[in-house]
């Protein structure tokens, strides 16, 4: 009998190849042989062609790119508005996409293909930007176009889509439910354009797509519009900047209460809250108050407790979106007296702060609601402090306020010391240890400041550093407006109409429909040197910019 021997190191070899091949294979990457390619991808053909008019129901959206892509990058950015019930089929041939709509094209109808930029070649390469075609398969196309820009922070960045509701089809519809009609991706600077729309009544909604799922889900970042857009006949209008926000759709929840004492009912929530009332029907509530830190943190000063015995307590609140609700809830009362010093848990400013304006006012944030006796006397003096002139205001039962008769030293150090015999809680209390504040005031003489106009006495005004750590707010009083006590630097100027008059900007609600408040036409840089006033160009909140096409 003959036996054939092969030997081993042909046979590791052989092993050695394959594995290599097979490992190779399963490796999606660029095309090998020469140098990278570094051109973007474009489009270089559609079916139908760009401004078709009756088109056959029957025909395939093809699009040829001018290189082979990436597939799926490719599938992840093409959209076909108005959409289907369903998401397309694609097929693809070489460098050519076909898209199948589950619906089939319907008459007189016009459609927009978008690519995003999203799409990519073999070697990653993204598109310049997005490209879109339109079409129709009626007599006539649609000229309407909606446009404007979506205002996107570092961490917002990544897949954003815009997404448009005919309130005709859909009259309040909810980007978490509803399937949008229209969709399309900004560019690199943040606009969109969504061309090729009928006259109508439009809601656009922004959203960045965190899990990459094409879906808006609670996390997701959204924008919701300054208003609704009446489209005319081939008219082009402009909606007002869409600002990106995380929000939270559902009310505050109850996670504990406490009774620590005869004379306290402690609550905590899930979020911050802005509590509108507390009712107990078998007891008193004398005082409220929040955490100064974490506005999550509620208390409530009542008459005194029974011991075991269990009492009612209703509270209505809501949270910073918006959302509202009554709770009901039952608190165990207790007899133990109130024997715990309170504390001083926020103060501003901070201890041992910088660039404090010369007309900061002096805020205390205590642990506990405190009596409102006359706290003249506060302020005591030692050899490293002063008694400042000046008067206190209770803000609230636990936030105590100094309104200082003259500015700050410019360009000192600010150094306080607060008596703490002189405050007590509701229980008579006194602070355990003496408060000592610290700051530094800054030198007015080398500061600058922004003047300008507005287009209404509700526009507030935003000024934030770009080269500093530095924010100032002012709210207009008129149509004229001035930010003084700027640090030297580059700043960026902005606004928004203040609706509600409460200094913030409100970034409205889906259901049911609240619009954002409108944020200035544009963001402008203002460069702010010392001892000067740099005027900038007048702010107009913009909601919708119409114009007529040529």
């Amino acid at each position: 009998m003959t036996h054939t021997y092969f030997p081993l190191r042909l046979c590791v070899l052989s092993l050695t190849v394959c594995l290599l091949f097979f490992g190779t294979c399963a490796r999606q990457m660029p095309p090998p042989g020469g140098p990278p390619d570094e051109i973007p991808p474009r489009v270089i053909a559609t079916v139908p062609a760009d401004d078709s008019v009756r088109v056959a129901l029957d025909t395939s959206i093809r699009i040829r790119f001018s290189e082979p892509m990436d597939r799926k990058s490719v599938e992840r950015a093409v959209f076909v508005s108005p959409q289907g019930s369903e998401e397309p089929e694609f097929r693809w041939r070489g460098r050519e996409l076909e898209i199948q709509l589950t619906d089939g094209l319907q008459a007189d109808r016009t459609y927009l293909v978008t690519v995003g930029q999203e799409s990519a070649d073999e070697w990653r390469n993204r598109m310049r930007s997005s490209f879109s075609f339109g079409f129709a398969t009626g007599e006539y196309l649609n000229r309407g176009e909606l446009h404007g820009r979506v205002l996107a922070s570092d961490d917002q960045r990544g897949q954003i889509f815009v997404w448009g509701y005919d309130l005709a089809v859909i009259a309040e519809p909810d980007p978490g439910r509803d399937r949008p009609a229209y969709v399309t991706q900004p560019d690199e600077t943040g606009h969109f354009a969504l061309p090729r729309l009928g006259p109508g009544t439009y809601r656009i909604f922004a959203y960045g797509d965190q899990n990459a799922d094409r879906t808006y889900s609670p996390g997701d970042f959204l924008a919701l519009p300054p208003g609704d857009v009446v489209l005319k006949d081939e008219e082009r209008v402009r909606l007002g900047d869409l600002k990106l926000a995380v929000r939270d759709t559902s009310a505050p929840a109850l996670v504990a209460i406490r009774t620590p004492d005869r004379q306290h009912v402690l609550m905590r929530f899930d979020e911050p809250v802005r509590i509108l009332s507390v009712q107990m029907p078998q007891l008193s509530a004398l005082k409220i108050y929040q955490d100064p830190v974490d506005s999550s943190g509620v208390g409530v000063i009542t008459e005194p407790q029974t011991r075991e015995k269990e009492y009612d307590v209703r509270v209505d609140l809501a949270d910073r979106w918006g959302n509202r609700d009554t709770l009901h809830m039952t608190a165990r009362g207790d007899a133990t007296p109130d024997r715990r010093a309170p504390e001083v848990l926020a103060v501003e400013p901070a201890i041992n702060a910088a660039h404090v304006l010369p007309t900061a006012l002096i805020r205390l944030g205590f642990s506990d609601a405190m009596r409102l006796d006359d706290v003249s006397q506060f302020w005591v003096a030692s050899d490293s402090t002063r008694v400042p002139e000046g008067h206190f205001e209770w803000a609230a039962p636990n936030q105590l306020a100094f309104y200082p008769a003259d500015p700050w030293a410019s360009g000192e150090t600010i150094r306080l010391m607060g008596n703490p015999d002189g405050l007590f809680d509701v229980g008579g209390n006194a602070l355990a240890e003496p408060i000592a504040l610290v700051f530094s005031a800054i030198d007015t003489a080398a500061l600058g400041r922004v003047s300008g106009t507005a287009s209404s006495a509700d526009v507030a005004i935003w000024v934030q550093g770009l080269t500093r750590d530095f924010f100032a707010q002012h709210v207009l009083r008129d149509t004229m407006f001035m930010v003084e006590n700027l640090i030297p630097g580059t700043y960026r100027i902005s606004g928004f109409l203040d609706s509600d008059g409460n200094g913030e900007w409100m970034a409205g609600q889906i259901h049911p429909f609240l619009p954002a408040e409108p944020l200035i036409a544009h963001a402008d840089t203002a460069e702010v040197r010392a001892r000067w006033e740099t005027e900038v160009i007048k702010l107009v909140p913009e909601i919708l910019w119409h114009k007529g096409r040529p």
